[in-house]
């Protein structure tokens, strides 16, 4: 009898070792793993990606081959320093398809406070890289080229979005220079302001800051309704007297967590904005401007379902995506003058 229960315990714990085992290298789900679905589905169809940080216990197996940062050479020293840029150099001359990031307090010496892993770590803005996915325990970072702005391409950008919004006939795009004619894909918003509350904005992705641009004004043109032509004006006229801004958006990624502390942790105003996608509309709160009150995303979000009609729980339904987002922004300080950028490159 006592032979037959110490045979009996050998194997329960050749069992709970086996499937421990099994549990920790994602060959078996536990009903708790559920939280990891969506980081495994932005690593499908990538090829190798480096890791800062351990893979969390539980996360079943990706496609992607995960290297830890220290056998990618450069990576380690690139994360210790400041520079974001070279970073995003070493991504891309190791041929790396990401950068997985733990962001639950677990990874350590991730650096000096301002250094890239640190800032990666607590889901703060990097130049030179984008967050495509963040949510309580990691992030996944892409390489982002940078956003050139000299303050003459920052006028230059006002001045042809207010040409084209009086009627003036669509340029062509060589007037605007390399960098804004350069092949990228980018967004940019254009927003017409009564002081500095918005008036009309509308905001266009294209293939060059400079396309998105003029697609841009046109876009506003055609919202320029009649309710808004009784109160203004003609548009050409309205803007005599009104301010224009224009917003660059980057550094966009999915948030996979919502809980309100999330929220607030990985999207907090004046640094970032927030939207969500549902049903392929894409609806977003407008960056705030310098010296305005810093919005809450949590109730940026909520008054944005409310207003979209979207229906209860709003932006918690599971069909709406959310997303956090960088904007570069060039505003006129009074009608035809001095623009000026604000928002980190």
């Amino acid at each position: 009898m006592r032979k037959a229960l110490w045979i009996f315990a050998a194997i329960a714990s050749l069992l709970v070792v086996a499937l421990g085992a099994a549990w920790r290298g994602g060959i078996i789900r536990a009903p708790w793993s559920r939280q990891y679905d969506r980081i495994v589905e932005q690593l499908r169809d990538r090829g190798t990606v480096a890791v800062l940080g351990d893979v969390p216990l539980g996360m079943p197996a990706v496609e992607s081959s995960l290297l830890a940062v220290d056998r990618v050479p450069g990576l380690a020293a690139a994360l210790r320093s400041a520079d974001g840029a070279a970073v995003g150099a070493v991504l891309q001359r190791a041929h790396l398809d990401g950068l997985l990031v733990r962001v639950d307090g677990s990874l350590r010496a991730s650096g000096a406070p301002g250094s890239v892993a640190a800032r990666l770590a607590s889901l703060r803005p990097v130049g030179g890289l984008s967050a495509v996915f963040l949510d309580e325990t990691m992030a996944l970072y892409e390489r982002d080229e940078p956003i050139e702005m000299s303050p003459e391409d920052a006028r230059r950008l006002v001045s042809v979005a207010r040409l084209v919004l009086s009627g003036a006939a669509s340029p062509s795009e060589r007037i605007f220079p390399e960098s804004l004619r350069r092949a990228r894909s980018v967004e940019v918003g254009i927003v017409i302001r009564d002081g500095d509350s918005p008036l009309l904005w509308r905001s266009t992705r294209g293939g060059s800051v400079a396309r998105a641009l003029l697609d841009g004004s046109f876009a506003i043109i055609n919202r320029w309704s009649s309710p808004l032509q009784d109160r203004y004006g003609r548009l050409r006229d309205a803007l005599l007297t009104r301010r224009i801004s224009v917003s660059l958006f980057h550094d966009k990624g999915v948030l996979g967590a919502r809980t309100a502390g999330f929220l607030r942790r990985a999207a907090p105003g004046p640094s970032w904005s927030v939207g969500f996608e549902r049903t392929a509309n894409w609806e977003y709160v407008l960056p705030t401007l310098p010296g305005t009150p810093t919005q809450d995303p949590v109730a940026a979000l909520s008054t944005l379902a409310r207003d979209r009609a979207v229906p209860a729980p709003g932006y918690l339904r599971p069909e709406v995506t959310i997303y956090r987002f960088r904007a570069l922004q060039l505003i006129e300080q009074t009608p035809f003058g001095d623009v000026q950028i604000d928002g980190e490159p």
